[in-house]
């Protein structure tokens, strides 16, 4: 699927998107005690790729990080304008960001878009951006292959998914010795 159609499938379920998972986090007790940990771990600022309408970037404000937002959608990008004090429009293959000026970033959930074969060119971007010690959450679907859907939250729009296995080692220098991705 092109980086044009998926940006305009989220412009079009933006507050759909908005109204379903705002408050997700009150039901996933793993992601909280994921986040909590690497929050307290991490350096100001974080950049949150994909950051949709900014709710978990506003977790992390609440527990004292500073929060830059981006997101491909011009939609998700306003919505999380609303709770982050930085939210832009922004393709995490190629951020508007300068090299080593962020303490961390997270990509949660946002990485499902990327095909497998570019991978490895979206975790170069997130070094760049990222200063020496800073660190890096993703975390994604669990599954092998992509998923793909003509519908999403109710609307008629093309959604297409890369599901990760559990099992599988990054290879990318990014990660410490074919470390774990998760």
């Amino acid at each position: 699927m092109s980086w044009e159609r998926l940006r305009s499938s989220y412009d079009q379920v933006a507050g759909r998107y908005e109204e379903t998972f705002s408050d997700e986090l009150g039901e996933k007790p793993y992601d909280r005690r994921l986040l909590d940990r690497w929050v307290s771990a991490v350096e100001n600022p974080v950049l949150e790729v994909g950051c949709g309408p900014g709710q978990v970037g506003a977790y992390l404000q609440e527990r004292g990080r500073q929060v830059v937002g981006t997101d491909l959608s011009l939609g998700m990008a306003r919505l999380a304008a609303r709770r982050l004090p930085s939210a832009a429009v922004a393709d995490l293959r190629s951020l508007p960001i300068r090299r080593a000026s962020v303490g961390a970033v997270l990509a949660f959930y946002s990485i499902i878009h990327i095909p497998r074969p570019q991978l490895g060119g979206a975790l170069s971007e997130f070094r760049r951006v990222l200063r020496p010690g800073g660190r890096i959450l993703l975390s994604a679907h669990e599954g092998d292959g992509e998923f793909a859907v003509g519908e999403f939250l109710g609307e008629a729009v093309p959604f297409v998914a890369t599901l990760f296995n559990l099992d599988a080692r990054c290879r990318h220098p990014i990660c410490r010795d074919g470390g774990d991705p998760r």
